[in-house]
Formats: C-alpha cells, structure tokens, sequence
C-alpha cells in the first residue's frame, strides 16, 4: 500500500496564482491508468490536462468549477482502492497553502490582520469571525454558507494591503487570491461613506460598493468563467487608474494594397500583418509604448514582442508574434495564421500567450468607424483598427496608453510615423494609373471596379494587348 502519485495545482504563469478545475475525467476511487486524462485545469489563457503517471486508484481533493491555489494537492494516486476511498471530501484542499479564518472585526467592523506574519510563510491561528453587517460588508450575503468563513494565505494578504474587511465574503465557505482579486476588479468608486471633498486619515481602510444584487426572481445569474474573472482583472489594472487616453488618426487606404496584396497568401485586403510588421519596428524608437508600470517605477521590456487579440467564440485571447521586427510580412502572416489555427484547435502553448510587449485589436471585419481599445496588464499601450471606409478610403487607428508611463505627444508622433509607414505602401501614382487601366469589353476602369480582384490581361481579337474585367472574363 502505497501514494504512488500527488497531483498540485501548477504554476503555468505567473500571473495565475489560482487555477479553475473545469474537468473531472475520472469516478473517486476508480482503478485509472498511466497516460489516462484525470483532470482539466483552466488559467487566465488556455487549459492544462493533467494525466496520469501511474497505474493505481483515483482520489479528488477538489470539485468542478472550483478555484484552487498553486501548489495545492487536489488529487492522488494510491495502489490500493481501499486507500483512495478513504480520502478527504472532494472539495478541501489538502497539503496546499495554509487557510486562515477571517480575523474578527473591531467596534468600527474593520478587520486587523497581520500581513507580516503571512509573509514569512507563519500559519496565522483560526479566529471567529463577526457575520453582522459591517462597514463595507454585503448588506445581504450572496452565498449560503452558514459556517466560519476560511481564508486562504494570499486572501488574506490581498484583504490586508486593500484594507478590506473580510465580512464582505460572509456566506462563501473559501476564498482564495481569485475571489478577492475578482472583488477588487469589479468593485465601483469609494461608498458614499465618507463626505464629498474629506480626506481619509493615512491608513484608513478602503471601503468600496458591494456587488450590485441579482434578485432570481427576475434575472438568470451566470457564473463567470476563471478565464473572463482574470480579464476583468488585467484590463482594469491600468484603466481603474483613470490615467488613460485615447487618441486617433486616419490612414488613406485607396490603393494601398496594391504592393501589399503581392506579398500575402491568406490575408489579403487585411492590414494586420503590415501593421504587425510596421509597428514592431517603430517600438524599438518609442520604448515607452513599449513598456508598463510598475506601480512605483516604469518598466521598459528589452525585446519586442506585439500581440494580436483575437475572439473566435472560443473566449478572447492575445497571441504572441514572438520577435515580430526580425520577421517579414510573409513570416508574420504565416506566424498569424499558425497561431489562429492553434487557438481554433485549442492547442495553444503558454509561450504564445505570455510576455506580451504592445498589444493590436483589430475590428476591420467587424463593421468598426472606430473604438476605444483597453489596454491590458503589464502592458502600456495598445493599438485598435477600424474598418475601411469603402467609400472615404480610409480607415481609423487608434492608440490607448497609460499617462504614468508615456504623454500625448509621444502617441501622437508614434501614431503620426505609423500612418505614414502605411500610407507610403501607396502608389505615387496610383490614381492616374487606375484611370489608364479600361476593360476592352465594358471600358470599365480598374478604379471603378468594386470587386477589387483586379483585371486580367489578354490578346483582343484585334491582336493587341489589352485587359479584361473580371466580369467580362466570366462571361457575365
């Protein structure tokens, strides 16, 4: 009799502290074999199957749709089934970081804790805590948990540095590092507690609005997936500062994928790629767009790596074009379409989802005059693409960045050079030229053709060179 294999939460990235059971592959206490999949782990990015290394019997120490924290065993492997069914109730977490009780409240009903002891990996001893409506508490809990309400470490350590009493998690039986980072990402302005234009006293603690209540009666409530709770976290890490701005320029399409057109197999008429291509290279003079903040220095990456989102009904992702300036338009277009094959398959890797320098969103082929783009965690900038303008000829770009890290004027002029890199892959003389291009058969000009698959030259019956629309050529 014998533990043959112990299975932790895993460190995939580290900005997923906590990872989301969202599979259970196998029956507790059920025989499995080596290479079968027990579980599936979701993070911020993608999913993680977990197998077994081992022939045995299968015990849980977890449940679907639970958050557990990294390190954290949530399964073993015994060689006996008398072993695995004598295991722990699915759903406690077992051997991982320790689980402290939410300290109780003073008169004021703010919570004391003692980050220091957290930080130096002491097991903080469990203390009762005050279930009655407190400051900055839910006025009606949102769970049905009756009993002592347990925090894990990092809970209790995010709940120290917000100065947030821990009575706002009444009801729930576990909070981890993902429910109160989820608390403070959604969480509105400061409660009207404190009069307009009062200063708080340094140290006081934060209070902040409750969740909106969903009344059952009258709405479907829906549980958020691990994957859109982080993004509401990293998105609102840098616009919850309100140190954002957006500024726009236009770019003059007409004729511009003329050259471009040449190079790309698959994505023709997209400026993805060339926007890829272009801005890859601008970075290495803006590094300031380039870069982040810290939360006390800015932080200027040393490589470029661009990032393009992408939201395909398999939830929204940014792809990474690891070392974008060393490639061609061809080799980023290739770099485009792997990576959309992967996330179409769900076989992406965390390398083609991490490290992220400079993030683009293009909305070209949604109908977009022009947006507002946010930008994401750990990064300071992000570029949005509009639709082109059939009929203007043009389409909008978009810069978002973060005030803390860069100014207006830098944007301005990164945006300035931007369009100009794109504007040049223009003809000089392209509109002259489409006017000198005529279809023997309708003397349709090549400018006034819609259909923007071009013409095809041919011999007319004549014996002279010419050009065909493509119409005429199909006979129709």
């Amino acid at each position: 009799m014998a533990l043959l294999q112990e299975i932790q939460v895993p460190l995939i990235a580290v900005n997923d502290t906590s990872l989301t059971v969202v599979e259970i592959n196998a029956a507790a206490g059920s025989a499995v074999k080596k290479g079968d999949l027990l579980m599936v782990f979701e993070t911020s990015k993608t999913t993680y199957d977990v197998e077994a290394e081992t022939d045995g019997y299968i015990q849980y120490c977890c449940e679907v749709d639970r958050d557990y924290e990294v390190n954290t065993v949530v399964a073993r492997i015994f060689s006996e089934a008398a072993e695995a069914a004598a295991g722990p109730v699915p759903g406690s977490a077992v051997a991982g970081p320790p689980v402290v009780r939410a300290p109780s409240a003073n008169s004021n009903g703010i919570g004391h804790m003692k980050p220091a002891a957290l930080h130096h990996g002491m097991t903080v001893q469990p203390i009762p805590v005050n279930a009655g409506t407190t400051q900055g508490s839910l006025a009606e809990p949102l769970w049905n948990w009756e009993g002592e309400t347990l925090f894990s470490r990092e809970a209790a350590r995010l709940l120290a540095e917000a100065g947030i009493d821990p009575a706002v998690f009444t009801g729930r039986d576990f909070v981890t590092a993902g429910d109160v980072s989820g608390f403070l990402a959604l969480a509105a302005a400061p409660v009207t507690g404190t009069p307009a234009g009062e200063k708080k006293e340094p140290g006081q603690p934060k209070t902040f609005r409750a969740p909106l209540p969903a009344d059952p009666n009258k709405v479907i409530v829906e549980k958020l997936s691990s994957g859109k709770k982080r993004e509401i976290e990293y998105l609102g890490e840098v616009q919850s500062t309100g140190l954002t701005s957006t500024i726009h320029v236009y770019v003059e399409t007409e004729g511009i994928f003329t050259h471009i057109n040449r190079s790309l197999q698959y994505l023709k008429d997209s400026l993805l790629p060339v926007i890829l291509y272009e801005v890859s290279r601008l970075l290495v003079d803006y590094p300031l767009l380039n870069a982040y903040f810290t939360g006390e220095a800015i932080a200027r990456y040393k490589e470029v790596h661009p990032g393009f989102a992408i939201d395909i009904d398999k939830g929204l992702k940014v792809l990474k074009i690891a070392a974008a300036g060393q490639k061609s338009i061809v080799e980023i277009e290739q770099a485009i379409m792997q990576l959309s094959g992967s996330y179409l398959d769900e076989t992406l890797h965390i390398d083609d989802l991490t490290d992220i320098t400079f993030t683009i969103t293009d909305l070209s082929s949604e109908g977009v005059a022009f947006f507002r783009p946010l930008i994401n965690k750990m990064n300071s900038a992000i570029l949005g693409v509009s639709s082109i303008d059939a009929r203007l000829q043009r389409c909008a770009l978009s810069l978002t960045f973060d005030h803390r890290v860069t100014e207006g004027k830098t944007a301005a002029l990164f945006l300035k050079e931007l369009k100009e890199r794109l504007e040049s892959y223009r003809p000089k003389d392209h509109a002259h030229k489409l006017e000198e291009i005529v279809c023997f058969k309708c003397y349709k000009t090549l400018k006034e053709d819609l259909g923007g698959t071009g013409f095809a030259r041919v011999i007319t019956p004549e014996g002279k060179e010419g050009t065909i629309c493509q119409s005429c050529l199909k006979g129709f």
